[in-house]
């Protein structure tokens, strides 16, 4: 970037808008791999519900000779 104190307005304008392009992008990213969290996290869950009713199911087995 320019030293600011020697830019012309069409210069800080065009600064501004390149940031802001990168901040759009970036933000693009971040929302991508906030989504990617998401899913893990979900599927954790599923995969914690299965281990529980299936160790729920063992102990049924266990207990009454299944």
């Amino acid at each position: 970037m320019n030293n600011p104190k020697t830019m012309n307005t069409v210069e800080i304008n065009k600064s501004i808008m390149e940031l802001n392009y990168k901040k759009e992008k970036l933000q693009r990213e971040v929302d991508e791999i906030q989504a990617q969290i998401y899913f893990l996290a979900n599927l954790r869950e599923t995969q914690r519900m299965d281990d529980d009713e299936q160790s729920g199911q063992s102990l049924f087995d266990q207990m009454f000779g299944g």
